[in-house]
Order: C-alpha cells, then sequence, then structure tokens
C-alpha cells in the first residue's frame, strides 16, 4: 500500500543535518537544525488541472471544432472535423479547491446523532 507513518511522532525528520541545515550561532559553534520532511508537507488539496478544450482563431473554446464544406457538384455541405490552428487551453485554476485523489490520509467527520 504506502508508507506508515505510524512511528513518526514529529514533522521533523531526525537524520542529520545537511550543510543547508547548519547554522552559526553568535559564539561560532554549529547548531543542529531539524529538517521538514516534505513528505509530511504535501497538501489534500488541488488547486489547478490541464485545460481539455481549445481555442481557435476567432477566440471560441470547445473541445472540437468542425468546419462546414461545400460539394463542388451538388448543393449539400458536409461537415470536416479542423485539427489546425487550434491552442490548447492551457492551466485552468478552481475557484474552490478540490481533493486529491491520491492523497494517503482519509478524511473523518464524526456521526451526530
Amino acid at each position: 500500500m504506502g508508507a506508515s507513518w505510524s512511528n513518526k511522532s514529529s514533522w521533523f525528520s531526525s537524520n542529520s543535518p545537511t550543510k543547508d541545515a547548519k547554522v552559526s550561532s553568535p559564539n561560532g559553534q554549529y547548531l543542529k537544525q531539524p529538517r521538514i520532511d516534505p513528505r509530511r508537507l504535501a497538501s489534500q488539496f488541488v488547486y489547478t488541472r490541464k485545460g481539455s478544450m481549445y481555442f481557435d482563431e476567432d477566440g471560441d473554446l470547445a473541445h472540437e471544432f468542425y468546419e462546414e464544406i461545400k460539394v463542388d457538384d451538388s448543393q449539400t455541405t458536409t461537415m470536416r472535423r479542423k485539427l489546425t490552428n487550434l491552442r490548447p487551453q492551457g492551466t485552468v485554476y478552481y475557484n474552490n479547491p478540490r481533493l486529491h485523489v491520491d492523497f494517503p490520509i482519509p478524511m473523518y467527520s464524526p456521526i451526530e446523532k
């Protein structure tokens, strides 16, 4: 499944600090600073997503674009899918943050009777 954090009681790792984690004190000695484990700081919220729609030359936004093509020898027209001159939508920001699907901590709400 995943890593168990039941034996971790702190947000700080107990490993020895690297060069970045050492801070000199006023008397010239190095003080040990705890390092924050980045896996413990993951957020359960998602604020953006990749857009799945496209813009055309006119600035219209849609999943697919079609254009009418007139058949030469008759009065009928057909629709042909347009694949050129389309720009992807890009990053879409959510109005309200969503919960991440893969976040390993279950959400708990007590049931009141």
